[in-house]
Parts: structure tokens; C-alpha cells; sequence
């Protein structure tokens, strides 16, 4: 593909933009553009691929922007990153624009951010893009301190934004939606790039520090003082799990061809081995939706993986896809873990309400096929889901107890508005409309859980779901033994990591029903990295579960 018209699913039925309207077109006076990426960060996560991504083609295509990443970082320093204290950061920056990239579950806590930048600089355009500006468009513009979104992939879009900014280019920021001086709203189709070929590969500089990546939160699989990076071979998922973001997004997906996006095995192997060497990099975590949508591209990739590299690594999977062949391959070309969701243990329940149509015969056989190639299981699995029973969850722990993985995560259900779960709890009567502040962790380890819908009590009883969590929480602490054996010293360096449980807070104001989703990725913690113990601040000599999921929901 040749130029971005391929690439890109556009409308061309939209009204006539009308620039005089618009509040920073041409905005920007001066030679160079600055822009600030942002994420917020509750869980010690420093790494956001899609600005990664953006950063690289920016710095290709624009070289007269400079490009600086700002993430909020509040377990470090959580006065330093308060809203009043970052707005000042980004004041000190200089910048022309500010880009956050936003998932669902951070848009409340991140709103007193976007209220101080625009009390201290009403002059700078805040810009969202990520899950948030994606499922939740009119929620997201309807905020009075956001001046743009993007609804779809943001490599072009961003481009197609500072040229704006600079005026440069007439028209709207194509790929963006645009609060105009009266408040009308422009919009524009969203960007959906088809060809990865088109873009550079990610740009990691962007979060390196004066040392580089050494004081760099970036993941925890791996060995022994050596980097974790990581990585991503493509885009999309084929599948339909009526729980996910992925779903509303492959549903509205133009041209479906183009939606299973890979690099060139060798390409890829090049930048890995590119990656490695300026890095130090010692492990690699993919972190694709899928990391098996493609067969012909695994059996070459892990051919020349293993050839040219030969670092450990772990991936996403699912059990349809986990034969025998397939794990001892991924083995033999260094596979250290294997992510891979049951999300619930009652066969029928999984089909008919989670869209995943897996027997409990499958899990079983992929999970043992796993650890007969010698390649560490990591499961994960919804608790509290709509309409699910007390006798549901149960059967999740049984199978789960079965398969024995080496590491064992459970999640309270979450509404993702868009999804097809989402729908079924709304027309059920479950959601909880005055739920505005998520709490990713379970209030301060008092072990106690609690729905994220309305009670169903013939199904699921409060007490009961807290038990059974607990239940949970039991063999996650007596089960998790996972673990890497550095090959260079001969050590072994047991790592588990405990899980709990997250909640929603009830407001005392009524708000509009909580949109916000999981997406299942490796924790991040600098001091599990090294696979040392992370810091015992719970009771009862209990880890804290700020230090155990660290890096699940991330921008």
C-alpha cells in the first residue's frame, strides 16, 4: 500500500468543515510544535504502545515536532503527580498541545487533571485518544476542558493534528473529532490503517530516561537484572468475546481483511534483534491481542526467532490454538509463559454469556500441553460477570484447581459500554448508575469483595461472591509458584504475585452509568522485575495488591 487513502476507511458524506470556527487552527506561531504525551498510571506501568507508535511517526514524518511523554505517575510520588502539580509540570514543558491516551477505568480519576491544565493554560488544546475516546465518544467530547478525540487509530490522525495546529494544512484534523468556538461538534470517521507496513516500528527512546531504561517500569516476566521490553508483532483479534473492546471495534471495522494486522516475520525479527542490542534486552513480553491470529507468520516468526535470537518470551493465547505442535514449537523458540483465559469454568455459561465456546476438555488438554513442552501457565478469569451463579464461579476455581497454573488471576467483571455483555446487563436491569469512582484494588486489604452490579440474589448473592472470592484468593496464595531460571548463573528465582480483587465505589451523586474496561496484560513492578519480594506494606505480612497488578489496565 502506497499512500495513507489505502490504508485509511474515511467518509467522505460529512458536511462542509468550517474553519473560521475552529479555536486552534493555525494556533501555533512558532518554528517548532511541541507536544506532551500523557497516560495516567495508577499501577507503576510506564510503557503505552500506541504512543510509541505515534511518537515514531511523528518523529518520522515531522521532524519540526518535538516530542516530549509526561505520564502520570502517581505511585511514585503521589503529591508530585497531583492534578494542581502535574498541571504545572506540563506548564514548565512549554508545550503546544497535550495527547493523552485513556482507558475507560482512568477517565474519572483523570478529570481534576484536565480541569487544572485548563485553569492554568486555557490557551493549550487537550487532546484524548485510547479505549476511552473510542467506546465512549460523546461522554469523552462532552467534557468542557477536551478540545479534540480520536476515535480510531492515532498515527495518521496525530499527524494530520499538528499540521492543524500549525496550519499548515486546511481543513480539519482528519481522524479527529473537534470542539468548535459554539460548541458544535465536527466530526470525522475514524482512522483504521491496514497496512503496519505503512508505519515505523514503535518508538521506545520516548521512555527512556537519563539512564536509560533502568529505573523504567516495564514489566516483571523475565530474568534476573535484565530488561523486560515489550513488544508487538500486529493488531486485531479475530474473535468476538462479548466482554471485550475488541468486539465493537471489529464489528465496526470497514474492511474486515485488514483488521488481523502482522509485520514481516523477518522485519520484525530485525527490529527485535535492533531492540535487543541498543537495550540490553534480556526478555520479551508480546503483548498482541492474540499472538496466534496468524499461523502462516508464527511458524516463520518462531523459525527465525529461534534462530536469531533465542530470548525467552511470553505471549497471549487461546486454548482452541494450543496443540501439542504448537506449544513444543513455541518452546523450542524460547516461550518462558503463556497467557491464556478460562474466564469461566461452567462450559455452558462461557459459551452462551462470554462468547468463548471452549470445553472445560480443551482447557484442560492445552493447559497440559503447556506444561509438558515445559512452558509456565498463566490464566485468567471473570468472577461476577451478569447473570453468572454462585455454582458458576465455583466451577472456575474447580478447573482452575484442576489444571493447577503456575499462575492464577481472577477479575470482578467490569462493563465495557459497546460490548455485547455491556447491552445484556443494561437490558437485565444490572448496572449501577451512580457508580463514578472505580477502585482498581480492593479497599486498603480488607479482603472484602464486592459486585460490580446490581445484586441478583436467586443467582448470586453479595455473600456469596465475597466468599467464593475468597476461596479464590486462597489457592491464588497457596498456588502461584511461577518462576524463571536464569541459564547464565544457574538460579532460580521464585516469583509469585497475589491477586485480589477491584471495586466500584458507589458515589452519593448520581452520574451516568460507568463505562470502563480490562484489558489482561502482564503486571508491572521494578521490583518484581528482579524478582525480588515486592515491599510487605499489607497486614498479616499479606503483599498489597497495589504491588500485584500492577500494569493490568493499560493505556
Amino acid at each position: 500500500m502506497n499512500s495513507k487513502a489505502d490504508v485509511i476507511a474515511i467518509s467522505t458524506e460529512r458536511a462542509p468543515y468550517p474553519q473560521a470556527k475552529s479555536r486552534w487552527f493555525g494556533s501555533v506561531k512558532r518554528e517548532r510544535l511541541r507536544l506532551v504525551f500523557a497516560f495516567y498510571s495508577p499501577d507503576g506501568n510506564e510503557i503505552a504502545m500506541p504512543i510509541a507508535s505515534m511518537s515514531a511517526y511523528l518523529k518520522r514524518d515531522f521532524p519540526w515536532v518535538d516530542v516530549i511523554n509526561e505520564p502520570i505517575l502517581i505511585l511514585r510520588d503521589e503529591e508530585k503527580y497531583s492534578p494542581t502539580n502535574y498541571a504545572k509540570m506540563i506548564e514548565a514543558h512549554d508545550a503546544d498541545v497535550i495527547a493523552f491516551s485513556v482507558m475507560s477505568p482512568h477517565w474519572y480519576p483523570m478529570e481534576p487533571y484536565f480541569e487544572e491544565l485548563k485553569k492554568l493554560m486555557p490557551k493549550l488544546p487537550i487532546v484524548i485518544g485510547g479505549y476511552q475516546a473510542m467506546l465512549s465518544q460523546q461522554q469523552t467530547i462532552e467534557n468542557p476542558n477536551i478540545d479534540y478525540i480520536c476515535t480510531g487509530d492515532g498515527e495518521y490522525a496525530i499527524g494530520n493534528l499538528v499540521q492543524h495546529l500549525k496550519g499548515t494544512k486546511d481543513g480539519h484534523a482528519d481522524g479527529m473529532w473537534e470542539k468548535l468556538i459554539d460548541g458544535e461538534i465536527y466530526e470525522s470517521e475514524p482512522h483504521q490503517i491496514g497496512d503496519l507496513a505503512s508505519l515505523p516500528f514503535p518508538d521506545y527512546e520516548v521512555f527512556a530516561k537519563e539512564d536509560g531504561f533502568k529505573d523504567v517500569n516495564s514489566s516483571i516476566f523475565g530474568p534476573k537484572g535484565k530488561l523486560v521490553l515489550p513488544v508487538m508483532t500486529g493488531r486485531g483479534c479475530p474473535y468476538r468475546c462479548t466482554y471485550c473492546c475488541n468486539t465493537p471495534i471489529l464489528e465496526g471495522w470497514k474492511t474486515k481483511k485488514t483488521f488481523l494486522r502482522k509485520y514481516d516475520p523477518q522485519d520484525m525479527v530485525d527490529e527485535l534483534v535492533r531492540l535487543r542490542d541498543k537495550f540490553n534486552v534480556g526478555y520479551f513480553e508480546f503483548w498482541d491481542e492474540l499472538f496466534l491470529s496468524n499461523l502462516k507468520f508464527v511458524r516463520a516468526f518462531f523459525a527465525l526467532y529461534k534462530e536469531q535470537l533465542g530470548l525467552p518470551f511470553s505471549i497471549n493465547s487461546r486454548v482452541e490454538v494450543m496443540n501439542e505442535e504448537f506449544c513444543k514449537t513455541a518452546a523450542e523458540a524460547g516461550c518462558h509463559t503463556i497467557w491464556f483465559g478460562i474466564e469461566s469454568g461452567d462450559e455452558e455459561y462461557r459459551a452462551k454469556m462470554l462468547g468463548r465456546k471452549m470445553t472445560n476438555e480443551q482447557v484442560i488438554a492445552a493447559a497440559e500441553n503447556c506444561k509438558k513442552a515445559g512452558i509456565n501457565r498463566l490464566t485468567f478469569n471473570i468472577v461476577g460477570a451478569p447473570l453468572e451463579t454462585a455454582e458458576n464461579m465455583r466451577q472456575t476455581l474447580e478447573l482452575n484447581k484442576k489444571i493447577a497454573p503456575e499462575h492464577f488471576f481472577f477479575f470482578p467483571y467490569i462493563p465495557l459500554r459497546g460490548t455485547p455483555l455491556y447491552n445484556i446487563a443494561k437490558e437485565e436491569g444490572l448496572l449501577l448508575e451512580t457508580k463514578r469512582n472505580l477502585h482498581y484494588l480492593s479497599a486498603a486489604n480488607d479482603r472484602q469483595f464486592t459486585l460490580n452490579m446490581k445484586e441478583r440474589p436467586e443467582l448470586l448473592t453479595a455473600e456469596e461472591y465475597d466468599e467464593i472470592c475468597k476461596e479464590m484468593l486462597a489457592f491464588q496464595e497457596a498456588n502461584n509458584r511461577l518462576s524463571y531460571s536464569d541459564e547464565e548463573t544457574g538460579e532460580t528465582s521464585p516469583m509469585t504475585v497475589e491477586d485480589k480483587s477491584f471495586s466500584l465505589v458507589e458515589d452519593p451523586t448520581p452520574r451516568a452509568e460507568a463505562e470502563v474496561e480490562v484489558q489482561l496484560a502482564p503486571v508491572v513492578d521494578d521490583s518484581v522485575q528482579q524478582f525480588t519480594p515486592p515491599p510487605q506494606i499489607a497486614t498479616n505480612g499479606k503483599t498489597s495488591l497495589l504491588d500485584s497488578v500492577r500494569g493490568f489496565f493499560r493505556s
